[in-house]
């Protein structure tokens, strides 16, 4: 539209109408120089005599105020130089998010071209860039302008100097820096950072939204709301931003360009009209090195020291652990004449079947025989028939394990094959994706893309952010070597007739699936952490649900073997979960939260139903003829009876936990968390633990005991749990905001100058869950050579 109204003016020269044309020559820098003008009149100054003191300030910078120009006619500006011309008008209109915004005033840093050939250009060669300065409108009426060039205080900048600097939407700034500078590569000498790498810092006490832009040094600079993405790195900020910076990306230094939004709708995401007024935002901005090469392989092997060093502490204390085990062999079982003989158990679950039997169906005796193939098939056919569990008050481990151990190992490792087909599905798409949204970003610069803690993120390769996504290292290594635990003990566990009446069943094929499932924790993890957003925040979370889940399954099995939930049933539970999560990131609506609370209360009271009942419970017409019968029997009793409890631990466990998921649930319904996929993984692990601790204390009313070892492991686990949800909570991002309100948490590194918060959150966690497993590994060692007879089910 500028280039119109010239063209007009100059058709309008040329067909003879008279244009009174005022030229100050030579105009002088920093003076303010006012008019009035109309459609008739056109101002021209030619600037030069640059004092020597303000030389080396870099480009001009021309202010030019109006109190009376309209949209319709507006006051045109148009400034030349050798090689550039730049024009715009007054009133200056910027779009928002609800309509427009006009601003009478304005700012505009010239350009110049600071590259000649392959070098930066000094001052002194570019001197001769004087400026002139052309205001006209084709208003009929009178415009009034001042108009001012002058130089700005900063341009060329050092780094490790703060620079205060003030703009406004109308009001734009850009600086230079160089890489190549002398005071650069003085302090590069005398300093170890790495000064190849800077990262930019800014830091402001208001909250307007505010665009900087990285760009090439060459013309023009786009510095304006509508063109500053169309060049560079760039990302939104309020409070705090930063970009890293490399060299190798602009040899030859670069733009910093600032612009600060008419609304705050980029920065918030609020669809609701920002109180615009005054928008001048004053902001501090310094240029800091990077770390060093040395830096980055000084950390990377200390890290895997540390863990090596883990790995050959922890092994030898397993070996010396185990000396001191006895074999799980029948030569070394007890000799203990409390136990029950396998024939006599055998007589007493067939007697009670046949009582059962004939007090409800009528069927047909059970003849007890000595011990041998068809008595066992006999025991699988009892075994099947659930109603016999209903009677017992007390049930003991042999009540519920009466599989063999083939086919229990057989169930067992499905657990293994599912969570390595969900690992190989799951995992390919997501590495790909976050790969492509790592190019997208090198490729575009737009860094909102990924949710980056800016003062600690160092790059590497292609990666934008090598230390978080490298820091993930301790659950893919501590994974592995819980696997090699886990085979190194079965090894021990051979003996099939030992295992088929002494010791709580291993299913080894689930602790597979815990150590596989920590491993791919890490990985997926680290898929996260290549380009952090609130769209792939599900990876981080995913196999911690699967963690959870798996761990309540192993808590489960350990006392229910027969009857533990199998791997197809488990994952499709999970399935739903993950679904749910992608869901509730999409939809985190009132209605959803509706839904997703009666399912969640729903299916507390399904699992409770399976729980109480050992699963022998199911929707029928016969269970419901005989609940009645229950409840009319236990009333004629005595009434109270109705209330008293068959199973009263698993009763009080149950009530317990009803009422922590109806908390959880009341709390949802309520105030409605933004951050869904954590809340659900609250509720896994909130569950998780409660069943953990009625486990202990159980197996203390029962006489059991904890071994020390076991003790040592639930102390590190608790420990590193605790301290890891301290820097978990104390976060870098937030991906439940947005990019700019996110940047607000960054801080810098904490550890080795290349680890944050959250990154010593990734090693502690993954430590703790590694004791964890040990934990569950380990937990019933005091019952490897007790009799099935003898270990009750709770």
């Amino acid at each position: 539209m500028c280039y119109l109204f010239l063209l007009g003016l100059f058709l309008q020269y040329s067909a003879g109408d008279i244009l009174n044309r005022t030229v100050i020559s030579p105009a002088n820098y920093s003076v303010p120089y006012q008019g009035v003008l109309d459609s008739s009149i056109m101002y021209i100054y030619e600037f030069s005599n640059v004092h020597p003191s303000i030389k080396n300030r870099g480009p001009p910078r021309v202010t030019v105020l109006t109190k009376n120009a309209t949209i319709q006619n507006p006051l045109m500006v148009t400034t030349r130089q050798p090689k550039e011309l730049l024009s715009w008008k007054l009133p200056l209109t910027v779009e928002t998010e609800s309509g427009e915004e006009n601003y009478m005033n304005t700012s505009q840093t010239l350009c110049y071209d600071i590259l000649s050939g392959s070098k930066v250009t000094t001052y002194k060669e570019i001197e001769n860039n004087n400026p002139i300065i052309s205001l006209a409108t084709s208003s009929k009426e009178s415009v009034d302008f001042t108009v001012t060039v002058d130089f700005p205080k900063y341009f060329h900048l050092n780094h490790n100097t703060e620079y205060p600097i003030n703009i406004s939407p109308s009001a734009p700034q850009y600086f230079f820096y160089n890489f190549s500078s002398s005071s650069n590569l003085l302090n590069l000498r005398a300093s170890e950072s790495n000064y190849d790498t800077v990262i930019l810092q800014v830091n402001s006490e208001d909250h307007i939204c505010t665009i900087v832009s990285i760009q090439n040094v060459s013309c023009p600079v786009f510095d304006l709301n509508q063109d500053i993405t169309f060049r560079g790195f760039y990302e939104t900020f309020t409070t705090k931003g930063g970009i890293t910076i490399p060299k190798y990306k602009f040899p030859y230094g670069f733009y910093i360009v600032f612009v600060a939004k008419a609304d705050d709708y980029d920065c918030s995401k609020d669809i609701t009209p920002s109180v615009h007024g005054d928008r001048t935002k004053k902001l501090y901005l310094t240029i800091k090195p990077s770390i060093t090469y040395d830096d980055y392989v000084f950390a990377v092997i200390l890290t895997f020291c540390c863990i090596g060093g883990f790995y050959i502490v922890f092994g030898l204390f397993f070996l010396f652990l185990k000396r001191y085990n006895v074999p799980r062999q029948m030569q070394y079982a007890v000799d203990n004449d409390a136990t029950t003989s396998l024939n006599s158990r055998i007589l007493r679950i067939a007697s009670q079947s046949r009582i059962e039997r004939t007090e409800d169906s009528g069927a047909a005796n059970l003849d007890s025989q000595s011990l041998d193939e068809t008595e066992y098939d006999r025991l699988e056919e009892i075994d099947n028939d659930r109603e016999i569990r209903l009677c017992r008050s007390q049930p003991v481990l042999s009540d519920l394990a009466r599989k063999s151990p083939k086919e229990l190992a057989k169930n067992s490792y499905l657990y293994l094959y599912n969570v390595l087909t969900v690992a190989l599905f799951y995992g390919l798409p997501v590495v790909q994706l976050v790969i492509t949204y790592q190019k997208v970003l090198n490729d575009t610069g737009e860094q909102d893309l990924c949710y980056y803690n800016f003062l600690c993120a160092h790059p590497l390769g292609f990666l934008s952010d090598f230390n978080h996504v490298f820091s993930n290292i301790g659950y893919i290594l501590l994974g592995i070597l819980f696997l090699f635990i886990t085979y190194n003990r079965e090894l021990t566990h051979k003996d099939q007739d030992f295992d088929r009446q002494y010791g709580i069943p291993q299913h080894y094929g689930l602790f597979y699936a815990m150590g596989v499932a920590l491993m791919m924790e890490g990985v997926l993890s680290s898929s996260y952490h290549v380009c952090p957003s609130q769209t792939n925040f599900q990876f981080d979370s995913s196999f911690m649900y699967v963690m959870a889940v798996l761990c309540m399954i192993k808590l489960y099995q350990n006392r229910h073997p027969d009857i533990n939930a199998n791997a197809y049933s488990t994952f499709g539970v999970l399935a739903v979960a993950i679904v749910l999560s992608m869901i509730g990131l999409f939809q985190n609506t009132e209605q959803f939260w509706i839904f997703f609370v009666a399912l969640h209360v729903l299916t507390c009271f399904y699992l409770s139903i399976k729980v109480y009942y050992m699963g022998c419970w199911k929707l029928s017409a016969v269970s419901l003829q005989r609940l009645g019968y229950v409840i009319r029997h236990d009333f004629w009793a005595g009434p109270i009876n109705i209330l008293k409890p068959c199973y009263k631990a698993r009763f009080v466990m149950l009530l317990i936990g009803n009422l922590c998921n109806y908390a959880l649930a009341t709390y949802a319904l309520t105030y409605h968390p933004k951050n869904f996929a954590v809340f659900l993984l609250l509720v896994f692990m909130s569950n998780t633990l409660l069943y953990f601790l009625f486990y202990i204390i159980m197996k203390y009313l029962h006489k059991e005991i904890v071994k020390v070892v076991t003790w040592i492991f639930l102390f590190i686990s608790v420990l590193c749990a605790i301290t890891a949800m301290y820097f978990f909570l104390h976060k870098t991002i937030s991906w439940s905001q947005t990019p700019a309100q996110s940047r607000t948490f960054s801080m810098e590194c904490k550890l080795l100058r290349f680890y944050d918060y959250h990154d010593i959150w990734h090693f502690l966690s993954a430590i703790g869950m590694f004791f964890t497993f040990m934990v569950l590994l380990t937990m019933d060692d005091d019952l490897s050579h007790t009799h099935h007879d003898l270990i009750p089910v709770f």
